[in-house]
């Protein structure tokens, strides 16, 4: 019991750590000073438009620099699509990024006392066409959960370029439903954000971190995760994917989770037993330390690729054990892809004995793996005489 509740403590202590203070640039304003419980604040650039929709029993109120700006009715939208009404003396001055002058800070709180904001999500202010928006800075200074699904693009019609950071009172942002699904999609240089708690719902975390050159650590907990393709592709630079309680024997979609994650060091905890689509689900991970992925349990898989490249070669990726039920009858081959991995020839071996037969021509790709070369025809034969094509 004390080892348990030691390795608890430590977990714990983990998490809260994780870059636990957001660095702000020097002249930005620290919209977590003298923040109220309850309310929302962002740090938004005068350059650009910002529009927002926040659901509140009662409605909601923007205050902006302090002073009340108007009153919403749930879900009615704020649209701010420039900041003409403002005098050149309103505001903080800033300095960063390039080019920036001016800054305000929004406060959303609900009209009503004891109520809470139960969704937040950005909104397009005009146009037709995907739209640049200028928050730098969103810090939730709440107790209560909240929905945040979409949150910063709706069908890449939003985009907060500019975003650096989400901060949350107590480090943590806790999730009212939905999950995680698209959270930061719109958020390119975002570089610091909370630990996510799912709060023990069903997760959504397709195009969670997706395309966030800058972040290099995520934290997600208490989560039971319905989707998971693209999760965190071409976010080249995380290096740490901690899921804490996180579950995912329920997933079946898995594609390009990892693609391109060329700085993680290893992957998260994973149940993969569901696991049906799987294509591009690891790939140019050159940071990878030494892992063999055994999705053995995934009966019904159809196709998994975790693979390098020439210039990308995974080095780090040592195996893969697959089930001799699963089906690999994907329509796209190569049903199974290994290329450009550090799979030497035992480990090719064990993959080669644990397929399934097949009778539809599936194509197992071994291109560049470190093992290829040293294999025998009686190695390749266990794979061949199952009914596989092997692509050297």
């Amino acid at each position: 019991m004390q080892l348990n509740l030691q390795s608890s403590l430590l977990t714990d202590l983990e998490i809260k750590q994780k870059s636990s203070t957001f660095e702000k640039p020097g002249s930005w304003p620290d919209i977590r000073k003298n923040t109220q419980n309850g309310h929302i604040y962002l740090l938004a650039d005068t350059r650009y438009p910002i529009g927002f929709a926040a659901t509140a029993t009662g409605g909601y109120s923007v205050n902006i620099d302090g002073e009340h700006h108007a009153d919403y009715n749930s879900q009615a939208q704020f649209s701010m699509a420039d900041w003409s009404e403002y005098t050149d003396t309103e505001g903080y001055t800033i300095d960063y990024p390039t080019n920036a002058t001016k800054a305000h800070i929004i406060d959303i709180y609900p009209q009503t006392d004891n109520n809470d904001i139960t969704r937040f999500q950005f909104k397009r202010v005009s146009g037709s066409v995907q739209e640049e928006q200028g928050c730098l800075w969103c810090h939730f200074n709440l107790n209560t959960s909240i929905n945040l699904q979409r949150f910063s693009a709706e069908q890449n019609t939003v985009w907060q370029k500019l975003c650096e950071a989400i901060t949350a009172k107590n480090n943590t942002i806790k999730f009212l439903q939905y999950g995680t699904g698209w959270l930061l999609r719109g958020m390119p240089n975002i570089k610091y954000i909370p630990v996510l708690d799912c709060n023990n719902t069903d997760a959504y975390f397709n195009y969670m971190a997706s395309n966030l050159t800058n972040l290099t650590s995520i934290t997600v907990k208490n989560a039971n995760v319905v989707d998971a393709d693209d999760a965190f592709s071409e976010s080249i630079n995380i290096e740490s994917i901690k899921f804490v309680n996180v579950d995912t024997s329920s997933c079946s979609s898995l594609s390009e989770m990892f693609r391109q994650c060329r700085s993680l060091n290893k992957l998260p905890d994973l149940n993969l037993s569901s696991a049906t689509i799987a294509f591009n689900f690891l790939t140019e991970a050159v940071a990878l330390q030494d892992t063999i992925l055994n999705i053995s349990s995934a009966t019904a898989l159809e196709r998994i690729g975790c693979y390098g490249k020439s210039n990308y070669f995974m080095s780090g990726f040592k195996g893969l054990r697959v089930s001799n039920e699963a089906p690999f009858n994907n329509a796209t081959a190569p049903q199974i892809d290994v290329s450009y991995t550090g799979m030497d020839r035992a480990a090719l071996v064990q993959l080669f004995n644990d397929l399934p037969t097949v009778n539809a021509g599936q194509i197992i790709d071994i291109t560049g793996t470190t093992g290829r070369e040293d294999l025998t025809n009686d190695d390749k034969a266990i794979a061949t005489d199952k009914g596989w094509t092997i692509a050297l």
